[in-house]
């Protein structure tokens, strides 16, 4: 089905016009419900509808899954291959990132500029990035935030914010050397999520001040016998305050987006 599919995909481009300069890859989960055959019973299958992790929240039901490339333009599927219902989608975006790459590579006229795949953060791994490197290939993604480079990247200040082209929000562009190789790495700061940030963090000074109010209020109502036990309450006091408050600046975190 899938040489098939590519076949009938690459006709309808040629006819159409249809550029595939930038390929957005991803998949997705179809839940299904019934008996099927399964891989463990002997039968020839060609794929295991089992259970996986659900995109639309039926842990309940069996599933099957869809690797599908679109063109930027026009949205137009050039690429599909159906895939077990428990996929991992690092591995199974990997395959599917580098198979659609080398099929569009193939049918390109000498010279002709290469395209660029673009997929979520599934697809980005050490591993992954890695073996996109070998092939010289072009791709760009979403770095995840639980990475220990894109923590760091986030917790930095910078002063050289440019802002986006929509005015929607503010950017800036940092050259990452990583053990996977080098890459481009683009930090955005949307203004919505800013304006968002700043209304929480209003609130919890708010609520700070308050609670400060109530401390101050009870030291200055006790009797010390002495300025140094005056001194350790109020250096308790802030202690305790500032172990609750010291990461409200990592809150105002920004979403980042890689590209090599």
């Amino acid at each position: 089905m899938t040489t098939l599919f590519a076949g009938l995909a690459w006709q309808a481009r040629q006819r159409f016009g249809i550029k595939a300069h930038y390929l957005h890859i991803d998949t997705t989960s179809l839940s299904v419900s019934g008996e099927y055959a399964s891989k463990e019973e002997g039968d020839p299958v060609p794929l295991a509808i089992t259970y996986g992790y659900s995109r639309d929240h039926r842990q309940d039901l069996k599933q099957w899954m869809l690797a599908l490339a679109t063109t930027h333009d026009e949205d137009v599927p050039v690429f599909l291959r159906p895939l077990d219902g428990n996929s991992s989608d690092k591995v199974s975006l990997r395959a599917t990132v580098k198979e659609v790459m080398k099929q569009l590579r193939e049918e390109l006229p000498e010279g002709q500029e290469q395209q660029i795949a673009v997929f979520d953060s599934g697809g980005y791994s050490e591993t992954n990035v890695k073996s996109y490197n070998q092939v010289n290939m072009l791709w760009i993604t979403r770095v995840p935030e639980t990475s220990t480079a894109a923590k760091t990247a986030l917790e930095e200040e910078y002063e050289q914010w440019q802002p986006l082209a929509d005015g929607s929000g503010d950017y800036v562009v940092r050259s990452m050397d990583l053990s996977q190789g080098k890459e481009r790495w683009i930090i955005v700061r949307p203004h919505a999520r800013l304006h968002a940030t700043k209304e929480q963090m209003d609130k919890k000074v708010k609520k700070a001040q308050e609670d400060w109010k109530k401390r101050l209020w009870h030291l200055s109502n006790q009797d010390f016998s002495c300025q140094s036990d005056a001194q350790q309450a109020w250096k308790q006091d802030v202690g305790i305050r500032k172990s609750t408050s010291k990461n409200v600046r990592n809150k105002m975190s920004c979403c980042t987006t890689t590209s090599h």
